[in-house]
């Protein structure tokens, strides 16, 4: 003889229960998330042609940072554009007018689901200015390591 199959079932309370256990988990989770950080290497680097239109001429360290709010995806390559333009910028009212011994620094954290998925990067450019006679690229050294998320990144707050 078969028995009737006895259903349990799942009241407002049990459901109540379960969005409970489950936001316990989460925010267990979130304090375990670890930042990753990018960087171009232990060395400083410099474009090519940039170190033969600038020997002999004094070169001044700087150092930017920066911090940004991104949702949708992090790219990195472009925020270390917005970075090095805004320090080369500041250093052209110096009179200087490239960069050379750059390195740079990326650390993304997040996202977390209590921001709505809004990834926080902080980025660190460092660098030498300096006055040369070939054009600075205006692009940053080793654009090859800068691996970020993938998506449309939206840059929220700066």
């Amino acid at each position: 003889s078969s028995s009737p199959s006895r259903k349990s079932p799942l009241g407002m309370a049990g459901v109540a229960n379960l969005f409970i256990r489950l936001r316990r988990l989460e925010q267990t989770t979130i304090g375990k998330q670890k930042h990753n950080v990018l960087s171009s290497g232990d060395e400083s680097q410099t474009q090519p042609g940039l170190e033969e239109g600038s020997r002999g001429v004094e070169k001044v360290e700087v150092e930017y940072h920066d911090h940004f709010i991104c949702v949708g995806g992090v790219n990195v390559a472009t925020l270390l554009r917005v970075a090095r333009a805004a320090l080369l910028q500041q250093v052209e009212a110096l009179g200087a007018n490239a960069l050379v011994d750059e390195q740079w620094e990326c650390t993304i954290s997040g996202p977390k689901p209590i921001h709505k998925g809004a990834y926080k990067v902080y980025v660190r450019y460092q660098a030498s200015a300096t006055k040369s006679r070939v054009p600075d690229p205006r692009r940053p050294v080793a654009l090859d390591k800068a691996k970020g998320v993938p998506g449309l990144m939206t840059i929220v707050k700066r």
